[in-house]
């Protein structure tokens, strides 16, 4: 869930004693618990490890992000509120342990939000987050970067403190190269801007893909091997936009979905042929739109007149074969509603089939999502209570199997590489908590 700057402004900062409390200076190191969690992860998944620790008397942990290659190399990034919400890291190298926590952010000033994280196959690593400076106001993008079994570098702002930026996405192509995206908004507008990290060097210059004075939402970004990508943005009156990356090149924007009441939250994939494919809510509904490599955008589809609304999750395969995952509302007596999580299947040059139950038929599904590996490996994450669950599509099947037990807590985001994925959550605590699994 994306935070408002309501939620970058502790309460104890209105409070006169409060400010008497804010701790200055100093990037810290925390210490690290390898410690076993209080429920063990199922279905192949590892033991979860607790990479934060909660800091007193806030114990405020909030948006973990994860990001992991195919050697098993991985990164996470997350927040937690020391007086001021603080960006926080950590890393493991390819058959090694967690590094202890770092902040990359002030203490005293600023408040981060919404970090993401990629991770390259050699094992760099790239976060991104935005940053509320409390005193003088305005929102900026910041990006720090970790070569394999090196450091974390200084930080880099991309975007200017003039405007308001939020939303920011990454993602990483075989090579190293990294992508960002993000909103930057004026007093008037608001544009998706982009920019890329060229391996061993430095950002270039961000630059608009979305259409000038046509104001944009909800960015979303998927990057291939190649370094190609999709993203994906909606606006305020629930047109779908998407521009796409070629050889470096990003299209002009096009609209695969007109204007519709309540119509958004985006979400988009692309594999490593260039096939695409995007799905978003409605009013009530969730549909889909997909493209074969070196074709146009076919008319959407709607596959279901009875979703969550921001619950639709696509991912692809490196064969062009596309999953769909999203809430289902169902009545169930009284005047109570669940929301199991539905699944429904696209075969590549086929068509979308029927949506299946892949959670409890009465649970209630949070925090969804779903993710691909290369080979055909579908995995789906979900929140229900506070018990965070996973379950996989593996090579070669037509069904999703029993869900598995990852850990407690909520806030669930994963990630993938070829036959890894991982798993990421706010825990008992409450501390960010990782595990992962080996996958075809």
């Amino acid at each position: 869930m994306r935070k408002t700057l309501t939620h970058r402004l502790p309460w104890r900062l209105a409070h006169p004693f409060g400010l008497l409390a804010l701790i200055a200076g100093g990037l810290p190191t925390l210490p690290i618990s390898n410690s076993i969690a209080t429920v063990y992860a199922a279905g192949g998944w590892s033991t979860p490890v607790s990479l934060s620790i909660p800091i007193s008397p806030t114990f405020y942990t909030a948006s973990p992000a994860v990001g992991i290659n195919s050697l098993g190399a991985q990164a996470a990034a997350w927040i937690n509120e020391d007086n001021y919400l603080l960006l926080q890291v950590a890393a493991r190298d390819a058959g090694g342990s967690w590094t202890s926590g770092q902040t990359l952010t002030p203490q005293s000033g600023d408040n981060a939000a919404e970090p993401a994280v990629a991770v390259s196959p050699s094992g760099t690593a790239v976060a991104i987050w935005d940053l509320y400076n409390v005193s003088q106001g305005g929102v900026v993008i910041q990006t720090a970067s970790r070569p394999a079994h090196g450091s974390w570098s200084r930080v880099v702002t991309l975007s200017p403190a003039a405007d308001s930026s939020s939303h920011p996405q990454i993602g990483m192509d075989a090579n190293g190269n990294a992508l960002a995206i993000w909103l930057q908004t004026t007093s008037t507008n608001g544009g998706i801007f982009a920019a890329n990290l060229p391996a061993g060097s430095s950002w270039s210059t961000p630059v608009q893909i979305s259409t000038v004075n046509v104001s944009a939402q909800n960015p979303v970004l998927a990057v291939n091997a190649s370094g190609d990508a999709v993203a994906g943005w909606q606006t305020a009156n629930g047109i779908i936009y998407v521009a796409e990356r070629n050889s470096g090149v990003w299209s002009a924007p096009i609209i695969i979905a007109p204007a519709a009441f309540r119509q958004g939250s985006p979400h988009v994939a692309i594999d490593d042929r260039g096939d695409a494919a995007a799905a978003w809510s409605g009013r009530g509904t969730t549909l889909a739109a997909t493209r074969a490599a070196g074709g146009t955008w076919s008319v959407p589809t709607t596959l279901s007149k009875s979703s969550g609304g921001g619950t639709a999750r696509v991912a692809l395969d490196q064969f062009g074969n596309a999953v769909v995952v999203f809430d289902l509302v169902q009545y169930v007596g009284g005047s109570g509603y669940a929301y199991p999580l539905q699944a429904v299947s696209h075969p590549a040059g086929g068509s979308w089939g029927t949506p299946v139950t892949i959670s409890g038929a009465n649970e209630t599904a949070a925090t969804v999502n779903l993710v691909a590996t290369p080979a055909g490996t579908f995995v789906a994450g979900w929140v229900n209570g506070a018990s965070v669950k996973a379950a996989m599509r593996a090579v070669g099947h037509s069904t999703f199997g029993s869900p598995a037990v990852v850990g407690s807590g909520d806030s669930l985001e994963l990630a993938v590489a070829a036959g890894k994925t991982a798993a990421t959550w706010v825990g008992p605590g409450p501390s960010v908590q990782v595990s992962d699994n080996n996958v075809p």
